[in-house]
């Protein structure tokens, strides 16, 4: 607090000089004032200036009251829909199973910091993984940061908060693991095997290849997959299919609807027979995933370059050259046939017999008669015009 005194025409002005609250206040104080005066006048304008300040915070908490964090998702998620984001399902699943359950009762501005930590804790005594947890509290915090930029919230009160940080598996499968898979795994268990492991491609758009995204060009097939499904998950634009990956697409596949993997809805759906076909064969800890890193490290040990692995795993290249240099098809052929050759050596000096990888083994997964898969109708996609209706009644 300051007092200025300035000579003026009607006398001795008396100027207050006051900071409250990163705010500068110079309030007139009065003419030709004693000391008394003076003090007894900058007490009341003090006063003044603190109860307008409190007026002002209470009027704003008012304003904060009224949104729920379960009012206000669906401002989130409509904004979501705005921007166009392929990935709105992943995060309305987490608010729908997990955070709006945990804050959705709650004020926005009565989320604490300590109502973080505790969420936290709550996943964790469910078993849910790091990188899950990680996932849950972005979308978290970005529901937060909207109603921030929105007005309806002062500050995000969570945004130290210590979030789990997922640490990246760095697992490559073993070729004596394969071949256990490989003698383990029914015939079509395989061939996604093969696909994952001489394409690179996640568990998702292998299960989901059709027959429209089989392109030929002028040195054999290609398989051209739907764009991902985020920004994070990238796909390649095209890859080239070598034998290993015609075989396992060949062949009498049924394909309903034009899909070459139509048994299994989505990837979900397969990760059941995988985790089975791993425990069958007794291999422990290795997702379907680190396939696609064990197709990277055979690249890169077959003498592939670097840049050219990046590019059929559909990785942005770093600079500008990804946006002029076009005519990649060459070198990610010649990649895929060194792969075919490094893939074979390292199955068969596993197995230490040389057979032709495209013979799978007899195996058939949950089936007490000797039937191949390929003969089995789905009692779903069964007519009621069909011969095979028609035996199933006459054996009734």
């Amino acid at each position: 607090m300051n007092i200025h005194r300035k000579a003026t025409g009607r006398g001795i002005r008396s100027v207050l000089t006051y900071w409250y609250r990163s705010h500068r206040y110079r309030p007139l104080l009065g003419y030709n004032l004693t000391p008394d005066q003076e003090r007894e006048a900058a007490h009341e304008v003090i006063g003044a200036i603190h109860a307008n300040q409190a007026d002002q915070c209470a009027s704003r908490s008012g304003q904060f009251d009224s949104p729920t964090f379960a009012d206000f998702v669906p401002t989130y998620l409509q904004s979501l829909k705005v921007k166009r984001c392929a990935d709105v399902g992943r995060n309305k699943a987490a608010l729908d199973l997990h955070l709006t359950p945990h804050f959705g009762a709650k004020r926005l501005r009565e989320i604490r910091f300590v109502d973080g930590l505790a969420y936290i804790e709550n996943r964790r005594a469910e078993q849910a993984a790091d990188g899950t947890i990680e996932r849950e509290c972005a979308v978290l915090m970005a529901v937060l940061n909207l109603a921030v930029e929105c007005e309806v919230l002062d500050r995000n009160r969570l945004r130290k908060l210590p979030v789990p940080q997922y640490v990246k598996r760095e697992r490559v499968a073993e070729g004596w693991e394969l071949c256990k898979i490989m003698a383990a795994a029914s015939t079509p268990v395989r061939h996604v095997v093969m696909i994952a492991l001489q394409t690179g491609l996640r568990e998702e758009k292998i299960i989901q290849i059709h027959e429209e995204w089989l392109v030929e060009r002028g040195d054999r097939l290609w398989l051209v997959p739907a764009p991902g499904a985020s920004r994070n998950k990238r796909v390649t634009k095209a890859v080239p299919l070598n034998r290993l990956a015609l075989d396992a697409l060949g062949g009498e596949t049924p394909r309903i609807g034009g899909r070459y993997f139509s048994q299994w809805k989505d990837a979900n759906s397969f990760k059941h027979r995988w985790l089975e076909t791993c425990d069958r064969a007794g291999v422990h800890d290795l997702h379907f995933h680190d396939l696609r890193h064990t197709f990277a490290t055979w690249l890169m040990q077959a003498g592939v370059d670097y840049i050219v692995i990046e590019k059929l795993l559909g990785h942005r290249l770093p600079g500008t050259g990804d946006l002029y240099v076009h005519d990649w098809d060459a070198r990610l052929r010649e990649a895929v046939t060194r792969l075919e050759a490094f893939t074979e050596a390292q199955l068969r000096a596993e197995n230490g017999v040389q057979v032709p990888l495209e013979v799978p083994p007899f195996y058939l997964e949950q089936s007490p008669k000797p039937v191949t898969w390929r003969k089995m109708v789905p009692r779903d996609r069964i007519e009621l015009s069909t011969p095979a209706f028609s035996g199933l009644c006459s054996a009734n």
